[in-house]
């Protein structure tokens, strides 16, 4: 799984299309851009059972950190749905961002996200998204939300 890790982040992100995303209400730091498979615009279709790759590139967090744990939240009209992220990819340091921690403040990292099987109850609804990183202390480090569809 980690060399497709390390492989599918070294693919350029020209190759996919950005994603309309919104701030958390946290006030995490959002990226410059953030791309999910090949989705475009204000709603990405995913399909449950095939992988997901997202990468968010240029967060410049305000506070450094030795740590970084990656959390996903779905949701269904604002309702949490449960879904829970492999507990692989939670430890954003060795799985997710590139070049590992820690987090130095002020300076752009990307963070990318491979979840090689999507397994999420909602079908064909319309879902929020949040992915986010949690620092050293519970800083907030980053976080996104966006639109999908989950077919």
């Amino acid at each position: 799984m980690f060399k497709f890790f390390f492989v599918a982040a070294l693919v350029p992100a020209m190759a996919m299309a950005a994603v309309n995303f919104r701030a958390c209400p946290n006030g995490a730091p959002t990226p410059a851009t953030l791309t999910v498979n090949n989705c475009a615009g204000d709603e990405c279709v995913l399909v449950a059972g095939q992988a997901v790759n997202a990468r968010a590139s240029g967060i410049v967090s305000p506070v450094g950190s030795a740590s970084a744990t990656a959390h996903i939240v779905v949701r269904i009209a604002g309702l949490d749905v449960g879904f829970e992220m492999p507990p692989e990819l939670t430890d954003a340091c060795t799985a997710g961002l590139v070049g590992g921690c820690p987090i130095v403040a002020g300076s752009a990292f990307d963070y990318v996200l491979i979840d090689d099987s999507l397994d999420v109850p909602a079908r064909d609804i319309p879902v929020e998204i949040e992915v986010g990183l949690t620092g050293d202390g519970g800083a907030a480090l980053a976080c996104v939300r966006f639109d999908a569809r989950i077919q």
